[in-house]
């Protein structure tokens, strides 16, 4: 299974690089690559753009970018982003307490609310160098992600069509590549 992982990772994080070559000099804990990682989320699979920080609940005319924004991780206790979707606004806030990160993702037109729990110290493994390096279990993040900050909040469908991620959820059944005896007709 070593190659289906490595072509996830590869497809998946295509443009990690680049969004991390963006923050690189600004990235001084482990929290704050947590951050970038569920902003990567946001704007390249989901189609968020980033329109900048705290946590102002009116929609800004601006469209947004896909860059986070400057001063992004200033508070050493707190992070406070703003993303539209749709001409909707959504908030993405982050607390850091002793030995974990609590996330929040807000969606303000329905006020509904997520939140994950997960421990910097533990996921991130450094703070310089490629995504496997930073974060061994990236694609095992990125999948708490969807399930516990996105899916609740967010309905919309996430840009990703790729089959790396959709074939583990295709019934069997469905696979053109299967071996095995064929299926009866109804």
């Amino acid at each position: 299974m070593e190659s289906a992982s490595a072509a996830k990772t590869g497809d998946f994080f295509y443009g990690w690089d680049l969004l991390y070559k963006t923050v690189q000099s600004d990235v001084d804990k482990k929290s704050d690559l947590l951050i970038a990682l569920v902003h990567f989320l946001l704007t390249k699979h989901y189609n968020f753009r980033c329109v900048g920080i705290g946590d102002d609940k009116t929609l800004p005319e601006e469209e947004g970018s896909e860059l986070l924004p400057d001063n992004w991780n200033d508070d050493d206790t707190k992070y406070s982003l703003r993303y539209v979707h749709d001409k909707m606004l959504y908030l993405l806030l982050g607390h850091i307490t002793e030995d974990a990160l609590l996330i929040n993702l807000m969606d303000i037109n329905t006020k509904k609310v997520s939140n994950i729990c997960v421990e910097p110290e533990t996921l991130v493994a450094a703070v310089k160098g490629g995504i496997s390096t930073l974060m061994p279990s990236a694609s095992e993040i990125v999948d708490r992600y969807r399930k516990e900050l996105l899916d609740p909040v967010f309905t919309g469908n996430s840009r990703e069509v790729t089959t790396q991620t959709t074939t583990s959820t295709r019934p069997s059944g469905s696979d053109p590549l299967r071996i095995g005896e064929p299926r009866r007709g109804g």
